[in-house]
Protein backbone atom coordinates (compact mmCIF):
# COMPACT_ATOMS: atom_id res chain seq x y z
CA UNK A 1 0.00 0.00 0.00
CA UNK A 2 2.83 2.52 0.65
CA UNK A 3 2.93 4.67 -2.48
CA UNK A 4 2.17 8.55 -1.67
CA UNK A 5 4.72 11.41 -1.38
CA UNK A 6 3.80 12.00 2.42
CA UNK A 7 5.25 10.00 4.64
CA UNK A 8 3.92 11.02 8.72
CA UNK A 9 4.36 9.06 11.62
CA UNK A 10 0.95 9.10 13.87
CA UNK A 11 1.62 8.86 17.64
CA UNK A 12 0.18 6.08 19.28
CA UNK A 13 -2.39 7.71 20.92
CA UNK A 14 -3.47 9.18 17.52
CA UNK A 15 -4.11 5.53 16.37
CA UNK A 16 -5.55 4.39 19.14
CA UNK A 17 -7.82 6.79 19.05
CA UNK A 18 -8.97 6.50 15.55
CA UNK A 19 -9.59 2.82 16.07
CA UNK A 20 -11.44 2.92 19.21
CA UNK A 21 -13.69 6.15 18.94
CA UNK A 22 -12.87 7.70 15.23
CA UNK A 23 -13.22 11.72 15.54
CA UNK A 24 -10.88 13.81 13.64
CA UNK A 25 -7.75 10.74 14.25
CA UNK A 26 -10.47 8.66 12.77
CA UNK A 27 -10.62 10.55 9.84
CA UNK A 28 -7.16 10.89 9.21
CA UNK A 29 -6.87 6.94 9.36
CA UNK A 30 -9.41 6.97 6.62
CA UNK A 31 -7.52 9.40 4.69
CA UNK A 32 -4.54 7.08 5.03
CA UNK A 33 -6.31 4.14 4.26
CA UNK A 34 -7.29 6.03 0.77
CA UNK A 35 -3.61 6.68 -0.34
CA UNK A 36 -2.99 9.88 0.64
CA UNK A 37 0.03 9.64 2.94
CA UNK A 38 2.36 6.90 3.80
CA UNK A 39 2.01 5.84 7.55
CA UNK A 40 5.57 5.34 9.09
CA UNK A 41 5.95 2.76 11.80
CA UNK A 42 8.69 0.70 13.84
CA UNK A 43 8.90 -2.74 15.43
CA UNK A 44 8.50 -0.81 18.75
CA UNK A 45 5.30 1.70 17.53
CA UNK A 46 3.52 -1.32 16.26
CA UNK A 47 4.46 -3.46 19.65
CA UNK A 48 3.16 -0.78 22.08
CA UNK A 49 -0.48 0.05 19.42
CA UNK A 50 -1.30 -3.39 19.83
CA UNK A 51 0.06 -4.37 23.63
CA UNK A 52 -2.08 -1.02 24.38
CA UNK A 53 -5.27 -1.72 22.27
CA UNK A 54 -5.47 -5.99 23.91
CA UNK A 55 -4.24 -5.22 27.59
CA UNK A 56 -4.90 -1.30 28.47
CA UNK A 57 -8.28 -0.99 26.52
CA UNK A 58 -9.22 -5.40 26.49
CA UNK A 59 -9.48 -4.89 22.71
CA UNK A 60 -10.58 -8.21 21.30
CA UNK A 61 -7.86 -10.78 20.05
CA UNK A 62 -9.04 -11.19 16.68
CA UNK A 63 -9.53 -7.62 15.92
CA UNK A 64 -6.35 -6.60 17.62
CA UNK A 65 -4.70 -8.71 14.96
CA UNK A 66 -6.42 -7.18 11.84
CA UNK A 67 -5.28 -4.17 13.13
CA UNK A 68 -1.92 -5.53 13.76
CA UNK A 69 -1.66 -7.04 10.10
CA UNK A 70 -2.90 -4.05 8.53
CA UNK A 71 -0.15 -1.93 9.67
CA UNK A 72 2.25 -4.37 9.44
CA UNK A 73 1.56 -4.92 6.04
CA UNK A 74 0.68 -1.52 4.85
CA UNK A 75 2.89 0.83 6.20
CA UNK A 76 6.61 2.07 6.16
CA UNK A 77 8.76 0.31 8.71
CA UNK A 78 12.13 1.78 9.77
CA UNK A 79 14.08 0.31 12.46
CA UNK A 80 16.05 3.66 14.07
CA UNK A 81 18.52 4.01 16.27
CA UNK A 82 16.18 5.51 19.04
CA UNK A 83 19.35 8.23 20.04
CA UNK A 84 17.57 11.63 19.54
CA UNK A 85 16.79 12.99 23.97
CA UNK A 86 14.96 16.23 23.26
CA UNK A 87 11.68 15.40 24.70
CA UNK A 88 10.99 16.32 28.95
CA UNK A 89 9.44 12.72 28.39
CA UNK A 90 12.17 10.66 27.03
CA UNK A 91 9.55 8.00 25.88
CA UNK A 92 8.02 10.68 23.80
CA UNK A 93 11.71 10.68 21.52
CA UNK A 94 11.22 7.61 19.55
CA UNK A 95 8.73 9.57 17.84
CA UNK A 96 10.85 12.04 16.51
CA UNK A 97 13.53 8.64 16.25
CA UNK A 98 10.72 6.99 13.83
CA UNK A 99 10.09 10.34 11.82
CA UNK A 100 13.78 11.10 10.93
CA UNK A 101 14.67 7.48 10.13
CA UNK A 102 11.57 7.48 7.82
CA UNK A 103 12.52 11.22 6.62
CA UNK A 104 8.61 11.75 7.31
CA UNK A 105 7.31 15.28 6.90
CA UNK A 106 4.89 15.25 9.72
CA UNK A 107 4.50 13.50 13.23
CA UNK A 108 1.33 14.10 14.29
CA UNK A 109 0.20 14.21 17.99
CA UNK A 110 -1.55 15.30 20.61
CA UNK A 111 1.77 15.46 23.54
CA UNK A 112 1.90 19.25 24.22
CA UNK A 113 5.60 18.10 24.98
CA UNK A 114 5.80 17.50 21.13
CA UNK A 115 3.55 20.25 19.79
CA UNK A 116 6.11 22.72 22.15
CA UNK A 117 8.91 21.63 19.55
CA UNK A 118 6.63 22.39 16.54
CA UNK A 119 9.59 21.15 14.24
CA UNK A 120 12.19 18.78 14.99
CA UNK A 121 15.04 19.22 12.40
CA UNK A 122 12.58 18.53 9.31
CA UNK A 123 9.60 16.96 10.46
CA UNK A 124 6.70 19.21 11.14
CA UNK A 125 4.68 18.66 14.82
CA UNK A 126 1.19 19.35 14.45
CA UNK A 127 -2.17 18.36 16.08
CA UNK A 128 -4.45 16.30 14.25
CA UNK A 129 -6.93 19.40 13.84
CA UNK A 130 -3.76 21.21 11.90
CA UNK A 131 -2.91 18.13 9.82
CA UNK A 132 -6.50 16.65 9.00
CA UNK A 133 -6.92 20.30 7.54
CA UNK A 134 -3.74 20.96 5.51
CA UNK A 135 -4.32 17.61 3.85
CA UNK A 136 -7.66 18.35 2.70
CA UNK A 137 -6.17 21.85 1.27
Amino acid sequence: MPKAAIKVVLDTNILLSAILFGGIPGKILDLWRKGIFDLVMSPELLAELVSTLRFKFDFPANLTNEWEKLFRENTIHVLPEYTTKVCRDPDDDKFLDVSLAAKAIYLVTGDQDLLSLKRYQNVRILKPAEFLAMVRR
